[in-house]
């Protein structure tokens, strides 16, 4: 059974770097040859605990309400189970850990007191038959929403809870921890067997056991305790507990006295938040020029031109999301009964013959430079989004850039043509060795994906590819492993696909590839849904996942972005960004293009006027 957590960020993609350390060199056995007096070099210190967002935040009046719009619902409220941004935006005003994302793409301790670091002593490797022991101390003092100690026994649990063989829903990352201690109600040992460059997130969001420890794991899987109508009673780590739940209507959230802002030392100036739930998009926009609701998120680039006139009321910043294409490497020859290992099922590809066509690397070079990524853009983004060359935001701190993918129709002819894929029936589409240049386009039921892909299939015919897009829904592409079935329309979990058009995490820590690029983490294992295989990235990886020497790590992911730019793993195509409206009646607003998303600082916030 795969297993992969989603803890209150809402992502498996979720691992974070280490802060502080630095990097370790060989000594020479070569005699020097500088100059005495010459300055000895600094060693780099990779760091990011640095935030200065406490220096920023603005002292608050108290009371009022804030109204939030979304065009999606939320319907999940376990923190473990989020399936949509939306219900991540609920959580992260809901649920505390150990740390939380700031809006400068920092690591602040949130129910701890600092962030452990080989540097500070909370990273001790090699001790006490540990290949890494971690320390974590927990703030004096901590209550949950219904006044019950939050102590390091809730953080326990939440780790046997996630462990649970009842427990089929819940997913981990694959992290090798083999005890946690509780050696005081606010310290938290965890003992490693290996050193794990992701520690600082394998720290999930505490469960109340005093709550949930009554409840039968076979009813939480099923929704027994977080349900619409049992959320009031939902004890929380977080600013803001659950008060009521109309569905379709709204979700109100109402002050939690007990938790504190980890930069100010108070409790939420708010006293109610409450989410307003609309179909679509204009809608929301209509209700915010309408006074209905105080800040709009989860806004597209295309959307830019409708709010425009809204000037500062208007926020768009980098979002740590791309979209991009991704092409299926699978070529057919290892099919599991699962479906695992081939490629796409569609009746509609299936007389192009025995094969796969995304598995020849030719193939997925040759439709990069088919694809004309600054007119996708211009045209349906109207020009807001930033074309992408790589899947690494150029905001982390191991990004490398890479040379810009023109698009160029002549070298993709000229690439096919090389590689054998030649037009010798005259149809105007292409063939090798038997197989057709035919392939099936997938991508999600969204108006500017489905334009896309129009555009993106007249370019493929340009080159002699025959395109044949599929727009299904999100429940059928992004379906889980035991969800979905060997025939589920586009399940890039059964490798029912041959290229695939969605939105991608893009983590701020460099593991977070690791599951969707290592080759060991083929479905159900892992989310190399893509099934890459390449040896380059698999050793790069392995650097990364066992290190915490971050200098190393940086120089192997600058190998990992060159390896994806040569070898075409996948096609990116431009940046998403986090659109959102905000009325000056909303104080304390920092936008932040995290996963913890707009509602991370939910605390701070105030009624400005």
């Amino acid at each position: 059974m795969r297993k992969r957590l989603f803890a209150m960020l809402a992502t498996a993609a979720i691992v974070v770097a280490a802060c502080g350390g630095t990097a370790t060199t060989a000594p020479s056995t070569e005699p020097s040859t500088a100059p005495t007096d010459a300055p000895t070099p600094t060693p780099e210190i990779v760091r990011l605990d640095d935030s200065t967002y406490a220096t920023r935040v603005q002292e608050g009046v108290d009371g009022g309400d804030i109204l939030i719009g979304d065009w999606q619902e939320a319907t999940q409220f376990n923190p473990f189970y989020l399936g949509q941004v939306t219900e991540a935006n609920v959580a992260s005003a809901a649920w505390a850990s150990l740390f939380v994302l700031t809006d400068d793409l920092r690591y602040a301790p949130d129910l701890a007191t600092s962030i452990p670091t080989i540097d500070n002593g909370g990273v001790v490797l090699g001790e006490g038959g540990d290949a890494m022991t971690v320390t974590w101390t927990l703030r004096d003092g901590l209550l949950w929403s219904d006044g019950e100690s939050l102590t390091c026994d809730d953080f326990a649990y939440a780790d046997e809870w996630v462990e649970d063989p009842d427990n089929v829903g819940v997913l981990t990352t694959g992290y090798d921890i083999s005890t946690i201690e509780c050696t005081s109600d606010t310290e938290l040992v965890q003992h490693f067997t290996e050193v794990y460059e992701g520690y600082i997130t394998v720290n999930i969001v505490p469960m109340p056991r005093h709550y949930l420890e009554s409840i039968p794991m076979a009813d939480q899987v099923t929704g027994a305790g977080f349900r619409a109508d049992e959320v009031a009673d939902l004890p929380v780590s977080g600013a803001f507990k659950f008060e009521s739940v109309s569905p379709g209507a709204e979700l109100r959230l109402i002050r939690n006295d007990n938790y504190k802002s980890w930069a100010t030392g108070k409790a939420a100036h708010l006293d109610t938040l409450i989410f307003k739930w609309y179909g679509d998009n204009t809608a929301m926009i209509a209700g915010y020029r309408a006074g209905e609701i105080d800040f709009a998120t989860d806004l597209a680039e295309s959307d830019v031109p409708a709010v425009a006139d809204l000037g500062d009321q208007v926020s768009s910043v980098a979002a740590l999301l791309y979209e991009f294409l991704r092409p299926n490497w699978a070529d057919g020859s290892n099919v599991g009964d699962d479906g695992v290992g081939g490629c796409s099922r569609n009746p509609a590809v299936q007389d192009r013959g025995d094969g796969c066509p995304m598995s020849d690397p030719a193939m997925r070079e040759a439709i990069h430079y088919a694809i004309n990524k600054d007119e996708i853009n211009d045209r349906i983004l109207g020009g807001n989004a930033e074309v992408a060359n790589g899947s690494i935001t150029p905001s982390a701190w191991f990004y490398s850039a890479q040379p810009v993918t023109s698009y160029d129709p002549a070298k993709a002819i000229e690439i096919l043509e090389a590689a054998g894929w030649t037009d010798s029936d005259g149809d105007g589409f292409r063939e090798k060795d038997g197989l057709k240049a035919k392939i099936e386009l997938c991508t999600t039921a969204v108006a500017r994906r489905i334009d896309s892909l129009a555009l993106i299939t007249n370019w493929l015919k340009d080159v002699g590819i025959e395109g044949v897009p599929n727009p299904v829904s999100a429940a059928d592409i992004f379906a889980d492993y035991n969800e979905s079935t060997l025939d589920t329309a586009c399940a890039l979990s059964h490798s029912n696909f041959d290229l695939a058009e969605h939105a991608f995490s893009s983590s701020i820590d460099p593991l977070g590839g690791y599951f969707s690029y290592h080759s060991s983490q083929f479905e159900p294992d892992g989310a190399n849904d893509a099934q890459i295989v390449d040896p380059a990235i698999d050793a790069a990886y392995d650097l990364v996942k066992s290190s915490v020497d971050f200098v190393a790590i940086k120089a192997a992911m600058a190998d990992v972005q060159q390896v994806m730019y040569e070898k075409t793993v996948e096609i990116p195509l431009y940046y998403r960004k986090n659109i959102e409206l905000h009325s000056p009646r909303l104080g304390n607003f920092f936008a932040n293009g995290t996963q913890a998303g707009p509602t991370w600082n939910a605390v701070d916030w105030y009624v400005a006027g």
